[in-house]
């Protein structure tokens, strides 16, 4: 019989001229490569391995790469040329990435899970290169930001509306009238859209503010000095990529890919639009696809419906 080898590996690597962080787990170092991609602007993830894998156990049957790309999080670094924090550079990151990891570890291709901006990356990578991945799960994909950001302004008007809070509708009314270009405003309306139930279902944004922090400065491998990097990290990735990212279209940028996509979107999502989630599942090219509706979720699938988030990967094991 074969023996198992497990594996907790917290690495630094170059990728395109970046210092980046990867932490790699699981039960298997034989087992599929599966790397999480992580949201944005700037948010980390390897700070959410844990919690990740609490409600997720993909542990058990892939070796997962938790990786905080290009100046987030542990990666964060204020010598980065700021010109680097580009969409295009995101997606080349992802390709070197994942060609590093499966050389380390004697691997073929690996399946990638994103999220939010995560999956609209991942998705731009596998169109410029798809020799390195076997899938993508794609989670409330950012896909035409103009469309989105009306949207989103419209929900948490309808929803503050219903509940008459005044407070609520000056805030967004203020929101309205200057485009969203940097990270301070970004935060203002998530902080709105969290409140109303449109970033994740049942919580408010004191309460997922928390938890990030929590998370952060219990990790081992962040603490206080990581979280002001986060935090740093954030700002100068969100202030830096805003202008490119709300003239974003999928539709144009990333017509046809040749590997399996699997679209999962959260039906209550106020920032990824379903309705805009499965046009664009219908319009890619795509060589095998499929869209998966979570009812129950808004932005955030994987901590909402984690059970049948999970399974939906681990299917992918069985096909």
């Amino acid at each position: 019989m074969k023996h198992k080898t497990s594996i907790s590996n917290l690495e630094k690597m170059n990728i395109n001229g970046s210092t980046q962080w990867v932490l790699v787990k699981g039960k298997n170092i034989s087992a599929p490569l599966l790397i999480h991609v992580q949201a944005g602007p700037g948010l980390p993830i390897i700070s959410e391995a844990t919690e990740m894998e609490r409600l997720l156990q993909l542990e058990n049957h892939f070796l997962v790469a938790y990786w905080d790309q290009r100046g987030c999080g542990l990666a964060y670094d204020k010598t980065i040329p700021r010109e680097t924090f580009n969409l295009e550079q995101m997606a080349d990151d992802i390709i070197a990435c994942t060609k590093y990891l499966l050389d380390k570890y004697h691997q073929r291709k690996a399946v990638l899970v994103g999220y939010s901006l995560g999956a609209t990356t991942s998705l731009m990578a596998v169109a410029k290169d798809g020799s390195s991945f076997s899938a993508v799960f794609a989670a409330g994909t950012d896909i035409d930001i103009p469309y989105a950001n009306q949207y989103a302004l419209e929900f948490a008007t309808k929803k503050a509306t219903e509940r008459n809070n005044k407070k609520m509708l000056k805030k967004i009314s203020d929101l309205q009238r200057v485009p969203i270009v940097e990270s301070k405003r970004l935060q203002q309306r998530a902080e709105i859209l969290t409140n109303l139930g449109g970033i994740k279902n049942g919580s408010s944004y004191n309460r997922l503010l928390l938890a990030s922090v929590k998370n952060i400065l219990f990790s081992k491998h962040y603490g206080v000095g990581g979280l002001i990097k986060t935090l740093k990290g954030m700002t100068v990735c969100t202030d830096a990529l805003l202008p490119e990212f709300n003239n974003l279209n999928m539709f144009e940028k990333v017509p046809m890919v040749r590997v399996p996509v699997h679209f999962i979107q959260g039906n209550l999502d106020a920032v990824a639009p379903a309705d805009k989630g499965r046009e664009y599942f219908e319009a890619l090219d795509a060589s095998q696809k499929s869209f998966s509706l979570f009812e129950e979720s808004a932005h955030l699938p994987q901590y909402e419906e984690p059970e049948k988030f999970a399974n939906l990967i681990l299917s992918y094991l069985i096909a």
